[in-house]
């Protein structure tokens, strides 16, 4: 019985982090999909919270999909999630979604891709590369606040923020 409750748990995670992420920029029936998550390994320590997957981690929904060496998520006192975060070790943890049916894939690639849900915000930190078609995005941090549906790349001293907009395709 905890086992399947473990599972049930792990799913409604999954979808929690999966919707917050479509909130950026995937496809609206994307959140009706099922998830799909391939690991070398996982652990669920339902008493911190604390549920980590490591090894070839690949999560999948719809036209969203996320790859990462290792990705852990922590939910609060009331097992709503605070944070999802996804890391690269060997290589950059990568998100790519389809924004709206006819446009061009949106990538996105950092060392590090937190996801914080109750703030509504996304941060990619070290070597961030968000792209979408001709258009480009290059920085140590990028901040998104899917509330205010703002980007900040705050100034620091690993390096400078680069935006390259394509105006001829840039849809207003």
């Amino acid at each position: 019985m905890s086992r399947i409750l473990d599972q049930r748990f792990l799913i409604r995670v999954i979808l929690i982090i999966l919707s917050c992420s479509n909130l950026l920029y995937a496809l609206p029936d994307d959140r009706e999909k099922p998830v799909h998550i391939t690991a070398d390994s996982s652990t669920f320590d339902y008493k911190t919270g604390t549920n980590t997957y490591e090894g070839n981690v690949k999560v999948d929904q719809g036209s969203t999909h996320l790859t990462a060496d290792r990705v852990i998520t922590h939910t609060n006192a009331h097992h709503k999630l605070q944070e999802a975060e996804a890391i690269g070790i060997k290589q950059l943890a990568e998100y790519t979604t389809l924004p709206k049916p006819g446009e061009v894939v949106l990538h996105a690639k950092a060392k590090v891709i937190k996801f914080f849900p109750i703030e509504s915000t996304v941060t990619l930190e070290n070597d961030v590369i968000v792209t979408q078609g001709e258009n480009s995005f290059h920085g140590p941090v990028i901040i998104y606040n899917m509330k205010n549906q703002t980007v900040s790349a705050p100034a620091s001293k690993s390096g400078r923020t680069t935006i390259v907009i394509d105006p001829n395709k840039l849809k207003v």
